[in-house]
């Protein structure tokens, strides 16, 4: 995979620059086959991968069309923002983006931390799953 990378079971990395609109839909359809394994997922994302507007369309549009499947199947993304201040200005315009999103958000300084967290989402996402059958 060229945009992401299993950093262990369920858990990906977004990783390459996303510049051009064949690299927005290379990241659609990779993003499809780890939506087609059918199991919970946590994503991180580096402050350094954000799209440019030509990638960002496709991404954007896919994103419609696919939120239930977002909702049901990312148990959450990590956002790494390395910088304190952009950061801070994310955490604090995290409840707004949040309705925004069919999944939870949350936000790390380091990849380390963001590992820790995108564990914990998933964790948990799994044991709702899991009660929910019984």
């Amino acid at each position: 995979m060229k945009f992401f990378r299993e950093l262990e079971p369920d858990v990906y990395l977004g990783v390459g620059k996303l510049e051009t609109e064949q690299d927005g839909h290379g990241w659609t359809g990779e993003y499809d086959a780890l939506l087609a394994r059918g199991r919970l997922m946590a994503i991180i994302v580096t402050d350094g991968d954000r799209p440019l507007p030509p990638a960002g369309k496709p991404m954007i549009l896919w994103m419609k069309t696919r939120k239930a499947e977002l909702a049901r199947l990312v148990a959450g993304t990590v956002h790494v923002i390395e910088d304190e201040e952009e950061r801070g200005s994310m955490e604090r315009a995290l409840p707004g983006r949040a309705k925004a999103s069919p999944y939870p958000v949350a936000i790390a300084a380091t990849e380390a931390e963001a590992l820790e967290k995108a564990r914990v989402i998933l964790d948990h996402a799994v044991a709702e799953a899991c009660a929910a059958v019984k």
